[in-house]
């Protein structure tokens, strides 16, 4: 009998084991998929691709030729991804592409490893927006709670992995993409360095912000996944100094940075659950302010918006009905930041890199709730925390923005349930390039659940 398929390490040692097989794997969570149609996950499914894939690993398998220990495992791929045997329409009725035979570096990484490719997920419309709400076949849902959001944009692949319809997924993380619907959802995400990991092949929102990143059930399935996301790629520039994924050991004891204050404000249930996970863990800790932090926050949203505005140019010039409305209001608001503005954005980003990388004094980690409040409900339009009022989508961008303008490794990991039964996660941002030793000192928060 097959497996439960709770991580993508569980499947590869039962594969490796010969207690189940891929075809196994991919009908059970064919039939998941099929019981959890409520969730909205999916945007493409094909069963006759993916059980074509998985009976050319059992193939291999069975003549000794496995490709990896994830050969045969599957792993769902976010909408904004090109893949060559699903189409690709980040979710949009604008410019939707077929599939071409072209895969995303990442995915083709991970096909060359044997994983099964195993369908398209739900995201918000273009990756622009954290609720997960705006989207071509309609929001996503929570497997804690359907009456509650996902988060988003990556929240077809959140719900996908937390419902156990697969053990990973990917996402990309613009501001906070990955780790908002993980969060959302109770699992676990990671934002590689900027840098590090191929945006080949994924759709951007944002080019010099956009980082994919894994969406899974474990660290260990984190580190399984993380060595086929980092790398140098020829066909992304901003990768020619990336190294490959190299297992490394957290510091001794870790000095970790609570960061608190004016703009970093939680519910006070987040706030007690996040102190007491970081307390649990026995690092060394200290509360500590961000000045200034709402000009950052706007340099960041200047950044998204213009270049989200400049590459959907033509388009929204030529057919700006193709988009929803909500998407066409946040690509004509970046039509009017001027070139003066954003050049001023580019100018506080620098100042906020300087400040978070040699301001804040000795770090190895920065530690925050990964959203101030838990999965909110469908509908509710506005949120309250700390004394504050906000929009929704804004307070699911809370606290993660900070890693894309600066282009941190962050890791998203769930601490704790609500008082009503959602999960609660914490955030992890380490420095550039040390994205191993980001997942080592997660571990140490993470063992004491």
């Amino acid at each position: 009998m097959s497996p439960k398929p709770e991580t993508v390490t569980s499947q590869a040692d039962a594969l490796a084991k010969g207690s189940t097989t891929s075809g196994d794997l991919i009908r059970t969570a064919l039939r998941r998929a099929e019981e959890r149609a409520d969730l909205n996950a999916f945007v493409s499914l094909d069963s006759d691709v993916v059980l074509d894939q998985a009976r050319a690993s059992d193939a291999r398998r069975s003549a000794g030729t496995t490709l990896s220990p994830i050969d045969g495992v599957p792993v769902a791929i976010k909408d904004n991804y090109l893949t060559r045997d699903f189409p690709t329409t980040a979710c949009s009725r604008a410019l939707p592409r077929a599939a071409i035979g072209v895969d995303a570096t990442v995915v083709a990484n991970l096909r060359a490893a044997g994983a099964i490719i195993f369908g398209k997920t739900n995201m918000h419309e273009w990756a622009f927006g954290a609720t997960n709400t705006t989207s071509s076949i309609g929001p996503t849902r929570n497997p804690h709670n359907t009456d509650h959001i996902t988060g988003g944009s990556s929240g077809g692949s959140a719900a996908a992995v937390a419902a156990g319809i697969v053990g990973a997924a990917l996402g990309s993380d613009t501001g906070g993409s990955v780790r908002i619907p993980s969060a959302a959802c109770g699992v676990y995400g990671f934002k590689p360095t900027y840098g590090r990991a191929s945006r080949h092949g994924v759709l951007p929102l944002s080019w010099s912000l956009d980082a994919p990143g894994p969406i899974a059930r474990s660290l260990d399935d984190l580190a399984l996944l993380l060595p086929f996301f980092l790398g140098s790629d020829p066909n992304d520039t901003a990768t020619a100094q990336a190294t490959p994924f190299e297992k490394q050991s957290a510091p001794d004891s870790p000095i970790i940075l609570n960061l608190v204050g004016e703009g970093l404000e939680r519910s006070e249930e987040v706030d007690l659950a996040v102190r007491t996970a970081l307390n649990r863990g026995g690092a060394s800790m200290k509360d500590t302010t961000i000045p200034h932090l709402r000009s950052f926050f706007a340099a960041w949203e200047a950044i998204l918006h213009v270049e989200a505005s400049s590459y959907h140019e033509t388009l929204l010039a030529d057919a700006p009905a193709a988009f929803t409305s909500v998407t066409r209001a946040h690509l004509e608001a970046g039509r009017q930041i001027t070139a003066l503005q954003a050049m001023q954005a580019q100018k506080l980003r620098a100042c906020f890199i300087e400040l978070l990388l040699n301001g804040l004094g000795e770090w190895d980690a920065l530690a925050l709730p990964t959203l101030p409040v838990p999965a909110p409900k469908h509908g509710q339009d506005r949120q309250s925390f700390g004394g504050r009022d906000v929009m929704t989508q804004d307070s699911m961008t809370w606290f993660c923005w900070p890693g894309n303008l600066a282009g941190l490794p962050c890791i998203s990991l769930p601490v704790e349930t609500s008082t009503n039964g959602l999960p609660i996660s914490m955030m992890l941002m380490g420095r550039p390039g040390k994205d191993e030793s980001l997942l080592e000192i997660a571990y140490q928060f993470d063992n004491v659940r």
